[in-house]
């Protein structure tokens, strides 16, 4: 998402939010209240129906917001955008407090990021969570791959949760590779004649 939030206040005028908008190329602008808790949200649509920009931005804004809290996955954040025809909408923290925005753009650049920048990503988790290379995470359009060695059930399924946790990343799955091969060498048969040789 985009940081740091530029936003408007409820009583700021509706031009000073065209301005803003009209300077930074955005599609909407969160609308805080003295508290800086969201209470809507304005975008140029609103501003162009508006007529009067000599209004205060609370006359013209959408309100309520639609918004995500920051806990929000990828595909709830991606539903609501598509849902409500929205360009971008804000996030916000247990209090209501705009902590960013996240728009169409953001969704499409974690869509398309490349399978090894996300299981670079990915690695970083599980490198930072069991101290060494233990495990090994490739990553095929999406789909996650873990190797390594494994102390038993519960890091197995820590290892997929962590790895399932980079956004852009669809599934998550232990390698299952097939058992070890030992090769034995034949033991030489002693023969009398070899016995006897010294």
């Amino acid at each position: 998402m985009q940081r740091p939030v530029v936003a408007v206040r409820y009583n700021n005028t509706a031009r000073e939010a065209a301005l803003t908008l009209a300077e930074l190329g955005y599609a909407a602008l969160p609308v805080l209240d003295h508290d800086d808790r969201l209470v809507g949200v304005v975008t140029s649509g609103d501003l162009l129906r508006a007529g009067d920009l000599n209004d205060p931005v609370d006359a013209v804004m959408t309100a309520p917001a639609v918004s995500v809290p920051g806990t929000a996955v990828l595909v709830e954040v991606m539903n609501r955008l598509v849902t409500h025809g929205l360009r971008s909408l804000p996030v916000v923290d247990a209090n209501d407090r705009v902590a960013g925005m996240f728009s169409r753009g953001d969704a499409l650049r974690i869509m398309l990021t490349p399978d090894d920048v996300l299981a670079g990503e990915a690695q970083y988790l599980l490198d930072r969570y069991i101290g060494a290379r233990r495990w090994h995470v490739t990553v095929d359009e999406g789909h996650a791959s873990i190797s390594g060695r494994f102390a038993d059930e519960s890091e197995r399924r820590i290892a997929v949760a962590l790895t399932h946790t980079v956004p852009g990343i669809h599934t998550a799955t232990i390698a299952t590779t097939p058992a070890a091969t030992i090769a034995i060498a034949p033991v030489a048969e002693t023969t009398p004649a070899a016995a006897a040789v010294h």
